[in-house]
C-alpha cells in the first residue's frame, strides 16, 4: 500500500480524496447515529419530569378517599415509568447511574409509595395531603435525580456530536491542506521543472538544465526519462558534430584533391609536362594528400632504368636503381626494413612507363582514400605520358602523311609535266638522229616544250601555294574568299562569284583540304583557260545530305580531248574525288562555257546513315 502510494501520484491523490470522503461520511454517520440516539432523550426527560406532577396529584387525590382515581393515576405513573425505561439507552440491569436511579425509583414506587397511596385512599391509613406529600418527598427527589440523569445523558450526546463535528472539520481541513501540499510538492513543482526543461530542449539545449526530481512516481519516471533522453541526444549531437567536422574536413580534402586533379587534367590537355613541372605537381600532390615520402620513376617502355627519378622527402630507402624492373612490375603493399612501401605502376595498354612509390613508417598504413588518390595521380601521370607519346606519334604520322601528299602532288603534277617534256625532248633527239629536221616540226616541238615548261612552272607555284596553305578560323569559306580576292586582283576583268551554303555541315579536316584543292584547281582552270569573264562557284547540300560543288564559266568551253596537254589538273581532280568517295564530272555547257560538278557524302552523314540502319 505504502509502496503504491510512493510510486503513483494518481494513487496518492486518490488516497487523499478517499480519506476526505471517508472523514465526511464518518462525520455524517456519527452525527446521524448520535442524533438518532438522542431522539427520545427529550421525551424521557419530559416523562421523568411528569412523574413529579403525578406524585403531587396522587398526594392530593388519595387523602380524599377516591380509590378509583387514585388507582388510575397510579397505573398511569407506572406506565410512564415503564415507558421511560423503554425509550432509554440502557436496560434495568445496567450499572449506569441512570439505571441505578431508575431501579431505585421503581423500587420506591412499587414497594413503598404505591401501597401507601392505596392504603390512604381506602382509609387504612389516616393522612392528610400535607402529610402524604411529606412522605412522597424522598420519592420525588429520586425522580428529580433521574430527570437530572436523563438531562445529563442528553447533554453528553450533544457534546459528543460537537466533538464529532469538530473532529471531522479538523480532519477535513487537515486532509485538504495535506492534499494541497502534496499537489504542490509532487505535481506543481515537478511540472514547473518539466516545463522549464521542455522549453530548454525546444531551444536546443540538451545538457545545461537537468531535472532534479528524485521521486518514484510517474513524474519522477518522466523526469529520469527526459534526463536520459537529453543525455543520449546530447551525446548523439556531440557525436554528430564530430562526424560533421570530420566529414567536412574530408570534403575539404576531397575538394582540394578534385581541384588538384582538375587543374592537372587541364594542364595535361594543354601540352606535354616537363620534368620541372612534374616535380612541382608531385610536391603539390604530396601536400594535398598529406604524404611525405614519394618517388616518381619515369621509364621508357623498352628501358630498364629510369630516365627521370623525382624524389620528395626521404623517398624509398630500399630503392635500388640496378633492380628497377622488380619495382616497376610490382603493385602491392610490402614491409621493407623500417618502411612500408606502396607501389603504383604507370601502366596503360600493357605499356609500363614507370612507377609511383609512397613510403610510410612500417607500423602504419595508408588510408583507403590516400591509396585511391595515389592511384588517381598515377593514372593522371600515365595519361599525360601516354598523351605526349600519342601526340608525338600523331606528329610522326602527320609528317609522313604530309610527305606522302607532297610526293603525290609532285607525281600528279610536276612528274607528269616533266614526263611530257621528256617525251618532247625524245622526239627532238629522234628527229635529229634521223636527220629529218623539219623546221616546222622543230618549231612545234619547241612550242610544246615551252608550253610544258610554263605549265610546270605554274604547277610548281600552285604546289608551293598549296603546301603553304592553312585553314584558319574562317574555315573553308574563309580560305575560298581569300582565293577569290586573289583572282580578282590578278584578273580584274573576270567576275568570280561564290555561293557557299555549308555553314551547318561538320566537315573533317581531310574533307576540307580536298574540297579546297578541288575547287581551287577547277577555278584556276576557269580563270586561266576559259577566256570568259564570269566564274560561278557553288557549294551547297542537297536533300540527300550529299554535298554538291560546281564551278561554271562562260568561256569557250572544254575541248574534245581534255586529257591532253595543259589539262594535267583534271587527273589530279579525279584523284581527289576518289579520295572523298565522290563523283566528278566535267562537261561543256549548252549556253557556253565549262561546268565542273562534284558530289560526295560527308563522313558525318555516312555515320548517321549507319546508326539509322543499325537502329532499324
Amino acid at each position: 500500500m505504502l509502496t503504491r502510494i510512493r510510486q503513483s501520484i494518481v494513487y496518492r491523490i486518490g488516497t487523499l480524496m478517499l480519506l476526505t470522503v471517508l472523514v465526511a461520511l464518518s462525520s455524517m454517520v456519527a452525527s446521524y447515529v448520535i442524533s438518532d440516539a438522542a431522539d427520545n432523550d427529550a421525551e424521557a426527560v419530559n416523562l421523568a419530569g411528569s412523574l413529579r406532577m403525578m406524585s403531587y396529584r396522587l398526594a392530593a387525590t388519595a387523602p380524599a378517599g377516591d380509590v378509583g382515581a387514585t388507582r388510575v393515576l397510579a397505573d398511569e405513573l407506572t406506565l410512564r415509568l415503564e415507558r421511560v425505561l423503554s425509550i432509554s439507552d440502557f436496560s434495568a440491569g445496567d450499572d449506569l447511574p441512570a439505571a441505578v436511579h431508575y431501579r431505585a425509583v421503581m423500587d420506591d414506587w412499587s414497594l413503598d409509595i404505591r401501597p401507601l397511596l392505596e392504603k390512604v385512599a381506602v382509609g387504612g391509613t389516616s393522612m392528610n395531603s400535607l402529610q402524604l406529600a411529606s412522605s412522597l418527598e424522598p420519592f420525588i427527589q429520586d425522580v428529580d435525580i433521574l430527570v437530572s440523569d436523563y438531562q445529563k445523558i442528553a447533554e453528553e450526546k450533544i457534546d459528543l456530536l460537537r466533538i464529532v463535528q469538530l473532529g471531522s472539520l479538523f480532519a477535513t481541513v487537515l486532509l485538504v491542506y495535506l492534499s494541497l501540499y502534496i499537489l504542490h510538492r509532487s505535481v506543481e513543482q515537478p511540472l514547473k521543472q518539466l516545463i522549464r526543461r521542455s522549453r530548454s530542449i525546444a531551444e536546443g539545449d540538451f545538457h545545461t538544465h537537468r531535472i532534479g526530481i528524485d521521486s518514484e512516481d510517474e513524474l519522477g519516471l518522466l523526469a529520469r526519462t527526459i534526463n536520459h533522453m537529453s543525455d543520449v541526444i546530447h551525446a548523439n549531437q556531440r557525436d554528430l558534430e564530430r562526424r560533421v567536422k570530420r566529414k567536412t574536413a574530408q570534403l575539404q580534402r576531397s575538394h582540394e584533391a578534385l581541384d588538384f586533379q582538375y587543374r592537372l587534367a587541364r594542364r595535361i590537355s594543354e601540352g606535354p609536362l616537363s620534368g620541372k613541372e612534374l616535380e612541382t605537381w608531385l610536391a603539390e600532390f604530396a601536400s594535398v594528400a598529406k604524404l611525405d615520402n614519394l618517388d616518381l620513376c619515369l621509364m621508357t617502355p623498352e628501358g630498364e632504368a629510369p630516365y627521370e627519378h623525382l624524389v620528395l622527402g626521404l623517398g624509398n630507402e630500399q630503392c635500388e636503381p640496378a633492380d628497377c624492373n622488380s619495382c616497376v612490375s610490382s603493385c602491392s603493399s610490402t614491409a621493407e626494413g623500417s618502411q612500408r612501401v606502396y607501389r603504383f605502376p604507370l601502366e596503360v595498354d600493357k605499356r609500363n612507363y614507370g612507377v609511383l612509390v609512397c613510403s610510410v613508417a612500417a607500423d602504419s598504413e595508408l588510408e583507403d582514400e590516400q591509396q585511391q588518390r595515389l592511384a588517381t595521380f598515377a593514372d593522371s601521370i600515365t595519361a599525360a605520358i601516354a598523351i605526349n607519346e600519342r601526340v608525338d606519334q600523331d606528329r610522326r604520322v602527320a609528317l609522313m602523311d604530309e610527305r606522302a601528299i607532297i610526293a603525290r602532288e609532285l607525281h600528279d603534277s610536276l612528274a607528269q609535266s616533266l614526263s611530257y617534256l621528256k617525251i618532247q625532248v625524245t622526239r627532238l633527239n629522234r628527229a635529229k638522229r634521223n636527220g629529218q629536221m623539219d623546221a616546222e616540226q622543230v618549231e612545234e616541238i619547241i612550242t610544246e616544250l615551252k608550253q610544258g615548261l610554263d605549265s610546270s612552272y605554274r604547277q610548281l607555284r600552285e604546289l608551293l601555294t598549296t603546301f603553304r596553305l592553312q585553314i584558319g578560323q574562317g574555315g573553308l569559306r574563309g580560305i575560298l574568299e581569300q582565293s577569290i580576292l586573289g583572282y580578282r586582283e590578278q584578273h580584274p576583268q573576270i567576275s568570280v562569284l561564290l555561293d557557299y551554303r555549308l555553314e551547318e555541315i561538320p566537315l573533317t579536316p581531310h574533307e576540307e583540304i580536298h574540297l579546297l584543292q578541288l575547287v581551287r584547281e577547277a577555278s584556276q582552270n576557269a580563270v586561266y583557260h576559259s577566256q570568259g569573264n564570269l566564274v560561278e562557284i557553288s557549294l551547297v547540300q542537297g536533300e540527300d545530305l550529299a554535298v554538291h560543288i560546281s564551278v561554271r564559266d562562260n568561256g569557250v568551253g572544254i575541248g574534245d580531248s581534255p586529257e591532253k596537254r595543259n589539262h594535267f589538273g583534271m587527273s589530279i581532280m579525279q584523284e581527289r574525288a576518289s579520295n572523298l568517295t565522290g563523283e566528278l564530272s566535267i562537261r561543256r555547257r549548252e549556253s557556253g562555257g565549262t561546268e565542273v560538278r562534284f558530289e560526295f557524302v560527308p563522313q558525318y552523314a555516312r555515320e548517321r546513315e549507319m546508326l539509322w540502319q543499325s537502329a532499324s
